[in-house]
Order: C-alpha cells, then sequence, then structure tokens
C-alpha cells in the first residue's frame, strides 16, 4: 500500500507539473503498432497567440523504465530559455516507449513488442505534422534523448538522416566493444547473479546490468522460442551462457546496432549537427565508450560537441540548456508556413543554407535566386555583430554558392544573411 502511495503521489505530481504549462497528454492510433499510444505535446509561449505561425519539433525520446511524461524534466529549461530569448519557441513531443515484457523499446523494430520504430518515424511524425501547427522539414525536426533515449535518438540521426537536423543525446550505449563496455556489463552481470556458475539469468528478480542485458537482448536478439533454458522469461537469446561466457553468434547480430560503426553512415554534407555527453562517474559504466566515440567523430572529421561532467547517469541542467541551445541554433525558426516554405522567406530567395553544419574550418552557403538581383551577403556572431562581407554584387537567376573560410573565426553560434532588394533572409549555423 505505501508503494502504491508513493507512486499515485509522483503521478500526481508529474501530471500537476504539466498542467503548469501549455500541454497535453493524449494518445493517437499507431498503424505499425495496431494500437493506441499515449504521447504529450507541449507547445511554447505564444503557440495559441499566433495561429497563422508553424513551429519546430523537438522530439524527445525517453529512458527505460519511463514513459511519454517525462518530458516535463526538459519542458522547465526550455520554457525558461525561450522567456529570457535565448532559444526559438519550439514543439516538444514525447511518445511512450515502454513495451512489455522488459518496460523498454530501444527504439527499434523487434518481434518481441513491435515496430516501435515505425511508430516512431512513420505513424509519430506524420500524426504531429497533420494535426499540429508544425514546419514538416527536416530543417525543422531535431532529436533529443537520455539513456535509452539517447540511444535512439543518436541512431534515429544516423538512419534517418533525411528527417532530422541535429540529435542531442545524454548518457547512450553507443558501442558493444568488449574493451569498452561489454566487458565491464559482463563483469556487473556476474556480481548480480551469484552463486554460481552455472548461472541462471532471471530479468524480474535481478539487477541493473542483468535486466539490461535482457533488454538489448529483446532489441537485438529476440527469439520467441529460444533454447537457452536458464533464462526468464526464454524470448530472447541472451548474449551470455550458463558461465557468463560470451555467446560470439549473439554479439554478432548486435554488431549492426553499434553507434561506433553507422555512424560511419554520416558525412559532414548530411548537415547532421550532433551534441552528446556523459557522466564520468555515470553509473552503467558508459564514459569510456562515449569518450571513444567523440575520439571516432573527431577522426571522421564529423561536427559535433562533447560535454562531459563528473556526474552519474542523470542528465544534468548543464547539458538539458547546452543541447536546447545547440539544436536552436540549427533548427529553422518559427514562421508563418505554406506546404512548400515558410512564406516570410523572400519572393525573389527561395532558399539559403550552408553545409556542412555545424563545421569547422570552412562551409559552403548557397542560394537560389528566382530572378537576376543585386544581393548582399553577410555573417554575424551572436552578440548581433557584423564579422565578414561574403558577397556583395550582382548575381543570375539559379543556384550559386560561396564557400567561406571560418577558420579565424571562434567557436559558437553565426548567422548568415542575405539581403535581396528589401527582403532579408538569415540562416542559423554553428561553428565548433
Amino acid at each position: 500500500m505505501k508503494t502504491f502511495t508513493m507512486l499515485a503521489t509522483i503521478m500526481l505530481t508529474t501530471n500537476i507539473l504539466l498542467c503548469q504549462y501549455n500541454t497535453i497528454d493524449t494518445s493517437f492510433y499507431s498503424e505499425a503498432l495496431q494500437e493506441n499510444k499515449m504521447v504529450d505535446i507541449y507547445f511554447p509561449p505564444g503557440y495559441d497567440d499566433h495561429p497563422d505561425w508553424n513551429y519546430p519539433v523537438i522530439y524527445y525520446f525517453h529512458a527505460w523504465n519511463a514513459d511519454q511524461n517525462t518530458l516535463i524534466e526538459m519542458i522547465n529549461p526550455a520554457e525558461y530559455l525561450i522567456n529570457n530569448g535565448t532559444i526559438d519557441p519550439v514543439i516538444m513531443v514525447s511518445a511512450d516507449n515502454s513495451p512489455a515484457p522488459f518496460n523498454g523499446s530501444m527504439y527499434v523494430n523487434s518481434v518481441l513488442w513491435g515496430n516501435y520504430e515505425d511508430y516512431m518515424i512513420d505513424d509519430l511524425i506524420d500524426w504531429i505534422d497533420n494535426n499540429f501547427r508544425t514546419i514538416p522539414e527536416k530543417g525543422a525536426r531535431a532529436l533529443l534523448g537520455q539513456s535509452m533515449g539517447a540511444y535512439g535518438a543518436f541512431r534515429y540521426g544516423i538512419v534517418h538522416k533525411d528527417k532530422f537536423t541535429a540529435l542531442a543525446a545524454h548518457a547512450g550505449i553507443v558501442t558493444f566493444n568488449k574493451d569498452l563496455w561489454m566487458e565491464p556489463c559482463r563483469q556487473m552481470v556476474i556480481s548480480e547473479n551469484q552463486p554460481g556458475p552455472p548461472y541462471t539469468y532471471n530479468f524480474a528478480a535481478s539487477g541493473p546490468f542483468t535486466a539490461g542485458t535482457f533488454i538489448l537482448s529483446g532489441a537485438f536478439s529476440p527469439n520467441l522460442n529460444s533454447p537457452q533454458t536458464y533464462i526468464d522469461p526464454p524470448v530472447v537469446e541472451f548474449l551470455f551462457d550458463e558461465n557468463a561466457g560470451y555467446i560470439d553468434s549473439i554479439l554478432a547480430k548486435w554488431q549492426p546496432f553499434d553507434l561506433t560503426q553507422q555512424i560511419k553512415q554520416l558525412s559532414p554534407e548530411d548537415s547532421v549537427g550532433i551534441y552528446f555527453g556523459c557522466g564520468t562517474n555515470d553509473n552503467f559504466l558508459l564514459y569510456p565508450a562515449n569518450q571513444a566515440l567523440n575520439d571516432t567523430l573527431d577522426a571522421l572529421g564529423l561536427p559535433h560537441e562533447f560535454y562531459t561532467h563528473s556526474g552519474s547517469h542523470n542528465m544534468p541542467t548543464g547539458f538539458k540548456q547546452g543541447a536546447l541551445i545547440f539544436i536552436d541554433s540549427l533548427l529553422m525558426p518559427p514562421a508563418p508556413y505554406t506546404n512548400i516554405h515558410p512564406i516570410s522567406r523572400s519572393e525573389n530567395l527561395i532558399i539559403l543554407k550552408n553545409f556542412p553544419n555545424p563545421f569547422y574550418n570552412s562551409t559552403t552557403i548557397q542560394f537560389e535566386l528566382s530572378e537576376d538581383s543585386f544581393i548582399e551577403l553577410d555573417l554575424w556572431n551572436y552578440q548581433g555583430q557584423q564579422v565578414g562581407l561574403l558577397f556583395e554584387g550582382n548575381k543570375k537567376a539559379g543556384i550559386h554558392q560561396v564557400v567561406f573560410d571560418v577558420s579565424t573565426l571562434p567557436r559558437g553560434i553565426y548567422f548568415g544573411r542575405m539581403r535581396v532588394g528589401s527582403h532579408v533572409v538569415v540562416e542559423k549555423m554553428i561553428k565548433y
């Protein structure tokens, strides 16, 4: 009874907090899962006052053993940054990913719990775009995740790079390399399942590392007819045998989902901004692997920012604020919108963008004119100071590119600005 009372109090407190903001806790029907799923949606200040404006969207991926209601953890810092003008107003969405039997989906399709990736990528995004005032473009969508959600956000930013312009991930599982992460985990699994060997592994009665191995097995090596008699429930191909040794054939099934390998699919031209981090005292021993991924991204020349802190597995306020500011620097701003482009863009200027974005020493700014025009193209810093004149003169109708050397500029957020007659278009960009 005490446990029920405490749980009810937590749920009531969460609902009260959600009611303080312009949010809805609702459900929609997922074709991929053939069922209704819960989703929380946050609308920024001004959303109801400007019915002709459309907004970018941050999709928040919650952690294991959580649900859509944990969106409240991001609403507080987001509303603070919006109200003080640090970031633009943005819609935030969190959908439930806590299916049985392991209270999490890892945001992937699995025969064990259904097609949760299709539900998130196809059903959820379509439903949000069709029912709320979003800007339905890659440049107006971003991902943000914690723990299990960090893995999902990072992976979607890679394999669905056509849909998202930025990702932020805190304390995610980024590799299944034995030396970097799996071996310390195996030792923890052994300590949780004494006496032994032989070992038996029970999800419901085990510690976090054993239970975590179950959910990873459910995502990457599910088997509803598992031959492993020493596990409960027997619905996966568990990574370890009765002597706690690796089963290499099962580990091989996990490898295609290893982010340190999948990240090689990205190039700077894909323009997916990456912001990730981890605490040096992470409860799940994830820091060395995240640090190694930082080195891998450096070697691949992929622009990114790695946030390290001395805390544990929980996402600190500093990361929340840094992630929101980073994402905001890459998202399209709110604007009146048509089915093709924001109508606030110039009639002469069809598009202005730069790639890669984020970037290191140089970036290419691309624009398209519908008619011959005199243009001014310059660069401004976050303090509103002009830091460079890129081009001034006549350009013919068509697509043009300007390569800009920014090696002498400090890291930070910049704005490319193009003036065509009385029209001005601004593109946010970030340098590392």
